[in-house]
């Protein structure tokens, strides 16, 4: 697994902004470096980024931490955090979703509403008052009590005589489950087995969306100091996007996934329309791939403009649509339908800011 951690570092790029010095913090904090503690009471979001990233104080808001090692020790209200390391021993106070490679809730932890993990290999203890999703190669559910529902999607599952789960736990059958006696299970259900239709196990797709993210938010990353004004026409555009702007966007997208290859294909016919429909074709390729990019992007600044209704942050928006992509991408059954509607949509919003331009 050393390759999580050298890939994690890239992280490090995101948010190179001006550090927090105050005690009491009231406006959006960013910071970055290579040992990064945030310490003080923020009354707003954080992100933080680095090697080392420890959220040892309040955040009255949205905290999001990446890099190789990620502590969470003191209390926020929703918590983000992707890492090679990943340690919870504080309190989230509403929703989580937790990507990396080794994690672990400590005994002292509380979730108090819904959680969303996927990494290598997890170690849950602590308390968890609402529904539980997890993904991963091996799952240890050992001091811990979950008040709600538990979906595993793993190849090994031990749970301890210590575990207390009030509502159903559900695991593939193709898994290695493990009980001790003594567990305390409201139900169990075996769901179908972790197998994709290539015969890959799910390990195997849940390592590809996580690797994915990270190359997306690298590139994202890029694209955002590098042409901020694109993303800034997104917000004119789509500031207040109503049933008949969806609508648009998506036939747009539509239009140019079926008339942008036809038109390179017939230039490629004729012998001077070569180098143009080549290059055409090349083009149309990094569109395909920066639909994630753009549509992610989308995503999260509705969120922000719906949820937090603060100043806003390329970086930050970008980051909360790649990671709800990334969540739904590893949901069995949806995968394809979010696949095409994301390249859909992002096609559509290429296609108006190069029209706007």
């Amino acid at each position: 697994m050393k390759k999580y951690s050298k890939l994690f570092l890239v992280l490090l790029l995101f948010l190179a902004c001006p550090l927090a010095s105050a005690k009491e913090i009231d406006h959006f904090t960013t910071k970055a470096d290579s040992n990064v503690v945030m310490e003080d009471t923020y009354n707003a979001s954080v992100a933080a980024a680095g090697d080392s990233v420890s959220f040892e104080g309040q955040v009255k808001g949205l905290a999001i931490g990446a890099g190789n090692k990620v502590t969470l020790k003191g209390e926020t209200d929703y918590g983000i955090l992707a890492g090679n390391s990943i340690e919870v021993a504080g309190a989230i106070n509403n929703d989580a979703f937790i990507v990396g490679n080794l994690i672990t809730t400590e005994a002292g932890s509380t979730f108090q509403r819904d959680a969303i993990i996927a990494g290598v290999d997890i170690e849950l203890n602590g308390t968890f008052n609402r529904n539980v999703s997890i993904y991963a190669s091996k799952i240890n559910l050992k001091n811990v009590t979950i008040t709600g529902n538990v979906k595993i999607y793993g190849e090994s599952v031990t749970v301890s005589k210590d575990t207390k789960i009030m509502g159903t736990l559900s695991y593939p059958e193709d898994s290695q489950y493990t009980a001790e006696k003594g567990a305390q299970i409201g139900k169990v259900v075996k769901t179908e087995a972790i197998k994709t239709s290539d015969d890959e196990n799910y390990f195997a797709t849940v390592s590809a969306k996580i690797w994915s993210f990270l190359c997306y938010a690298l590139v994202f990353a890029a694209l955002s100091l590098l042409f901020p004004l694109a993303f800034n026409k997104i917000n004119e555009k789509y500031e207040k996007m109503e049933l008949g702007e969806a609508v648009e966007v998506f036939t747009k997208g539509l239009v140019v996934l079926i008339l942008v290859p036809v038109i390179g294909i017939l230039l490629c016919c004729t012998m001077i329309g070569i180098p143009l429909g080549i290059i055409l074709m090349l083009l149309y390729g990094i569109a395909i791939y920066l639909t994630t990019i753009f549509t992610a992007y989308l995503i999260g600044y509705k969120i922000w403009q719906k949820v937090f209704k603060k100043d806003i942050n390329i970086l930050f928006l970008g980051l909360i649509g790649l990671f709800i992509l990334l969540i739904l991408g590893l949901i069995p059954g949806v995968r394809t339908l979010v696949s095409i509607i994301t390249t859909l949509v992002g096609l559509g919003i290429i296609a108006s800011i190069l029209k706007r331009k």
